[in-house]
């Protein structure tokens, strides 16, 4: 595995190409996104930073980031949200970790035999929308039959952008091309290729945006399952014990928490425990 460029060779690489960006620019982009959204960027994450941002820089014609940083000196300036959006990564795709989901399945089917009839689910780090729609699509094809069941999914992100574009709910081909059989009929084609997600699934969702490290969540639970999959990796380690703390508290007992493959929760003093699903957790 080859290692990161130091940052010197980056800044080197950007004077000479432009934008300049440094040492200085570097710390203040970390800064800014740690004090906002909790995500930790190391020096060995410049590369990255220097990627995303330099368009930016370019198309509101600065030469430099020390100038791009000025027209960020007042830490409510709405562009610190484009900021955030262009350093976060919002990669998913349909039914990711399908065992996810068949725990999930498991999980729903065992509640509607006992009799329930009300049942929330919460995807806490949605991206484009395919893990709420694919847990709306599940649950969809598990309440056929039963009208009864009043069941929602509240997808959330700390990214605006990505948020309206989950609310569209539309794909690419290679988007929806591995779906399983029984939620295909809950996309609908476009006539310019795309796929847009239809009928109950897309009733089911509401998106909202929420910071998973700010101070008061609006949301009271109690959640028969929860997915932060692929976020608390990018979090500091008091962050995430914070943030799966605070996941814990809103779920049912016997409700079911599903992380990603390299999130792991620290249960001593958390009112769950892990189950036999990789990175998956019940509350107790």
């Amino acid at each position: 595995m080859n290692a990161a460029p130091p940052l010197a060779d980056i800044a080197a690489a950007a004077a000479a190409a432009g934008p300049a960006f440094g040492a200085q620019d570097m710390r203040f982009f970390a800064d800014g996104v740690r004090e906002r959204i909790g995500v930790v960027l190391p020096d060995a994450k410049a590369a990255l930073v220097f990627r995303r941002l330099a368009p930016r820089v370019r198309e509101l014609g600065f030469d430099s980031f020390a100038r791009y940083r000025e027209s960020l000196a007042d830490p409510a300036a709405a562009e610190w949200e484009r900021v955030v959006a262009l350093l976060t990564t919002n990669h998913s795709r349909f039914f990711r970790e399908i065992h996810h989901f068949k725990l999930l399945s498991r999980h729903l089917e065992e509640a509607f035999g006992r009799g329930v009839k009300r049942v929330r689910l919460w995807s806490a780090a949605c991206a484009a929308g395919q893990e709420p729609y694919s847990m709306a699509m599940l649950v969809a094809h598990l309440k056929q039959g039963r009208p009864q069941i009043d069941a929602r999914v509240l997808a959330t992100d700390v990214d605006r952008t990505v948020l309206e574009a989950a609310g569209i709910g539309r794909y690419a081909p290679e988007d929806v091309g591995h779906l399983p059989r029984f939620a295909r009929p809950f996309m609908q084609a476009e006539a310019d290729g795309t796929s847009s997600v239809t009928g109950s699934p897309r009733e089911l969702v509401s998106f909202r945006y929420h910071n998973l490290i700010g101070g008061e969540w609006p949301m009271r639970g109690p959640f028969d399952a929860i997915f932060c999959r692929n976020v608390l990796i990018y979090l500091s380690r008091a962050d995430q014990t914070k943030v799966i703390r605070r996941l814990a508290r809103l779920l049912k007992v016997g409700g079911i928490l599903c992380l990603g493959h390299s999130e792991v929760a620290r249960t001593d003093d958390m009112p769950i425990k892990r189950i036999e699903v990789p990175s998956s957790y019940v509350r107790i």
